[in-house]
């Protein structure tokens, strides 16, 4: 039998600055689909949150059913479109409750050995050990006015504030804290970004003692500081890296030319 060799019906370009621009442009424009896909891209920042800011109120009001004043209308943050994200949080600060007691931070403290709100409108109800804990909220592109309240979240023990893992819903309050697994210590937490998400609101779930009916954050004073970093897929940047990679790959061989 005789061989016959098999050629490529295509030019081959053997310059190697063509062959590495080359896989660059296919690795860019690989991670172009998968960012159109997820739309997601790394957002970080820093707000300030003060301790009258109503979480039940999801950034555009400030209800009292409970009295004792509405406070502040929460801080908002508007989230890069996405799926597969997740957040990251390292929280600081003090607060102080009925003017003069308190001094907590963001994992919350002892003025009431619970909280326990229920559901305003739209938003969830609010149940956990301690008071005065940071906590935030997710809401969708469309408002929310009608709708009804999904279930509250469910931490029955301290120790349910230090799992390193949370996946809160649309609406539903959750616990944020400092963001790491013990007080001011420990690994950080992850809280997953629902898919649908387009806005975090941050605030303080508040009532007469932190129980009953939403309100009382007129006496309320400070407040934290939340420093956030919202990041894609794993998949999505890890394959950004790889293209940025390939990139700097690419400038040192042109450099070396």
């Amino acid at each position: 039998m005789t061989k016959r060799s098999l050629r490529c019906p295509f030019p081959v370009n053997h310059n190697p600055l063509f062959n590495i621009s080359f896989g660059t442009t296919m690795l860019a424009a690989a991670a172009a689909v998968a960012f159109s896909a997820t739309g997601a891209m790394a957002q970080g920042g820093s707000v300030f949150v003060d301790s009258r800011s109503n979480i039940f109120g999801y950034g555009v009001s400030t209800p009292q059913p409970g009295g004792g004043g509405g406070g502040l209308i929460a801080v908002t943050v508007h989230l890069t479109p996405g799926i597969g994200r997740f957040i990251t949080f390292r929280n600081t600060g003090t607060a102080w409750w009925n003017s003069t007691a308190g001094a907590d931070g963001p994992d919350g403290g002892n003025f009431a050995n619970s909280t326990n709100i229920p559901a305003v409108g739209p938003i969830s109800g609010y149940a956990a050990p301690r008071s005065g804990h940071l906590v935030g909220l997710y809401l969708e592109a469309a408002d929310p006015t009608g709708l009804p309240a999904p279930n509250s979240l469910f931490y029955p023990f301290a120790a349910s504030l230090t799992a390193p893992a949370f996946s809160p819903g649309l609406r539903q309050v959750f616990f944020i804290g400092d963001g790491l697994t013990g007080t001011g210590s420990g690994v950080t937490q992850t809280f997953t970004i629902p898919d649908t998400a387009t806005r975090l609101v941050f605030g303080v779930a508040d009532a007469s003692n932190f129980n009953g009916l939403a309100g009382f954050y007129n006496d309320n004073r400070d407040g934290y500081t939340v420093n956030y970093n919202a990041i894609p897929s794993p998949s999505v940047a890890a394959l950004l890296g790889l293209g940025g990679l390939m990139a700097s790959r690419r400038r040192r061989v042109v450099t070396a030319v």
